[in-house]
């Protein structure tokens, strides 16, 4: 039986256009995305070799190329990530994003808009 663990990133601050209302697009705002990997590391944690894991780099780009193309709700923007991702893990893989908005235009106080997305 393979082992599987979940590895990832957390806490990846961005400031992107995204949003239905056309203020959002214009003013923008402060984005927070962790996204985690369910994989088996097994020959990772025997041969210590970056070829028996996931690659950090390529989630936090996955990440950043989405974060820079303004989408209007965050989650086309979560399953987009998921997506580009789902291109260099292993199809038996889960993948989980979270994306927090944070002070959303609501008109009143709220600390986040969040969708956590897994696939």
């Amino acid at each position: 039986m393979q082992k599987k663990v979940w590895i990832g990133l957390e806490g990846m601050e961005f400031y992107a256009r995204h949003g239905v209302y056309e203020e959002e697009q214009k003013i923008g705002g402060k984005y927070i995305v962790d996204v985690w990997v369910h994989t088996n590391t097994q020959k990772a944690e025997q041969n210590d070799e970056l070829d028996g894991t996931v690659n950090y780099v390529q989630i936090y780009t996955a990440v950043q190329k989405n974060m820079q193309e303004p989408v209007k709700l965050i989650e086309r923007l979560a399953r987009k990530i998921i997506d580009d991702i789902r291109l260099f893990v292993v199809k038996e893989d889960t993948i989980r994003v979270k994306i927090r908005k944070l002070n959303p235009p609501l008109g009143y106080k709220v600390e986040a808009s969040v969708v956590e997305m897994e696939d």
